[in-house]
């Protein structure tokens, strides 16, 4: 395997110059678990040229799924295209991403970022490009006692007085923007004590970071406000649980084509069709990485417009994809919705799967099926069965099984497979203890163990 190439020489005495102007003491080098969590480590600004030059050891092996304890050294590069000095950080602290490397310079198979890295230069050489904008729903909560309450009664699209919220979400706005997101809408969401800010597509790599920053940016924030934001599937049960809808295209670097768009078959293309047949057909193994907690399968259940049934649809919120209307001539905005995903999937992981996804079913033209044209949730079992509709997994321990059984899906994460499936066994497997009951039993109960586990953590 190829040594990680730093060459990052161009950008040390611009950001030495930059930390220097801000009166940047301290500079938060990130890196990426398997569970999609930032992990970090501070240095001091004058540690920042050796850093750029030859990156940072780590301890891998106190990273759940990195290294065992015998081999346990790692590096953290920093990528110093992503330097920010992000507003909801303390004053004098800076932040990069980082790469992720063996002591010998060899790339890290584990690091998450890394390995979308990699998908996305594979990509270009074919001349393409990958472009996602995410929705990520969450929940603003306090604690009460052991369990938690939302932290308003309002629901979609309210306002003050009934949104009592709005000062929080106007500070992370501003922080946000200053972080250079472009903003789409931010409103109230249906359950009490849901919201959702919407910013704009980008390359899926800076997607993923945004992501993560965006999460970042809310917790802080809530945190000021004596307030929790969490990104846990399903904080409440009875109620919508929390997406991360994914919208994506296709796009030739050549030309900046939407290679998702032909105005003669509806607006969609043959090659998005395919697309959705690749997601469509590895759907059950996509489950474990894009729905991948306990807690992300008491969210997929019928009625609270999460989806439970493999089809898709124009305009149809029960299909697990989406097609959106948009406006004649509007090219660019031809995409498709994948809705499957929540906000506690890991975003670099999740953006290389479906891409496998979609283009084993490009290669391999794989019809999705007719569209799904009514609402999935008010068909009979005998309907659905006549049609012919699988159902994603009931829980995580399905998932896994679907994702170690489908060969196309599981090899493009190489060594990181078996580490994420171990890491989801012992997940499922610590929940089953605490319970002490079936997955049918438990399923309608939000436990103490998922608060424990998720509410911060997610």
């Amino acid at each position: 395997m190829a040594r990680l190439k730093l060459n990052n020489e161009e950008y040390i005495e611009p950001l030495k110059e930059l930390t220097k102007k801000h009166d940047i003491k301290y500079i938060r080098l990130m890196v990426i678990d398997l569970n999609g969590r930032p992990r970090a480590m501070l240095i001091p600004e004058y540690e920042l040229e050796s850093a750029l030059t030859y990156g940072i050891g780590f301890d891998g092996s106190s990273i759940a799924g990195f290294m065992d304890i015998s081999q346990s050294d790692l590096v953290a590069n920093p990528d110093p295209s992503t330097f920010l000095i992000p507003m909801w950080e303390a004053p004098g602290i800076a932040i990069m991403f980082c790469y992720i490397s063996t002591p010998e310079g060899r790339p890290f198979e584990g690091d998450p970022r890394g390995l979308l890295k990699k998908t996305l230069d594979e990509l270009e050489e074919r001349n393409y490009g990958f472009n996602t904008g995410p929705e990520l729903e969450y929940f603003y909560v306090t604690r009460q006692n052991r369990s938690i309450k939302p932290y308003d009664s309002g629901s979609y699209f309210d306002l003050p007085p009934i949104d009592p919220s709005e000062e929080i979400k106007m500070e992370t706005m501003m922080c946000l923007e200053a972080a250079g997101f472009q903003l789409d809408k931010v409103h109230h969401e249906v359950a009490a004590g849901q919201h959702e800010i919407n910013f704009r597509y980008s390359d899926a790599l800076k997607t993923a970071d945004n992501i993560i920053l965006y999460k970042l940016a809310v917790k802080t924030i809530a945190q000021k406000y004596n307030s929790i934001a969490t990104f846990m599937p399903k904080p409440f049960w009875g109620v919508n649980g929390s997406g991360c809808h994914i919208h994506m295209s296709l796009v030739d670097l050549a030309t900046g084509e939407n290679l998702f768009h032909d105005p003669k078959a509806n607006g969609l293309s043959e090659t998005a069709s395919y697309f959705i047949g690749g997601i469509l057909s590895h759907s059950e193994a996509l489950s474990m990485i894009v729905a991948p907690t306990v807690n992300s399968y008491k969210r997929l259940v019928p009625y609270f417009e999460a989806p439970v049934y493999v089809c898709w649809g124009y305009g149809n919120r029960s299909a697990i994809i989406r097609v959106p209307k948009y406006p004649k001539g509007v090219s660019r905005a031809a995409r498709i919705e994948y809705r499957h995903p929540d906000p506690a999937c890991n975003p670099y992981l999740a953006s290389v799967a479906i891409l496998k996804a979609g283009l084993d079913g490009i290669e391999r033209k794989i019809d999705p099926g007719d569209p799904i044209p009514y609402n999935i949730y008010h068909l009979s079992k005998n309907e659905i069965e006549k049609i012919g509709l699988r159902m994603l997994p009931e829980h995580l321990s399905g998932a896994v099984e679907a994702f170690s059984s489908d060969d196309v899906i599981s090899k493009f994460f190489g060594e990181c497979s078996k580490n994420l499936v171990q890491l989801k066994e012992r997940e499922f497997e610590s929940y089953e203890n605490f319970v002490k009951k079936s997955w049918e039993e438990s399923r309608s109960q939000i436990t103490p163990w998922e608060i424990e586990q998720y509410l911060v953590r997610c």
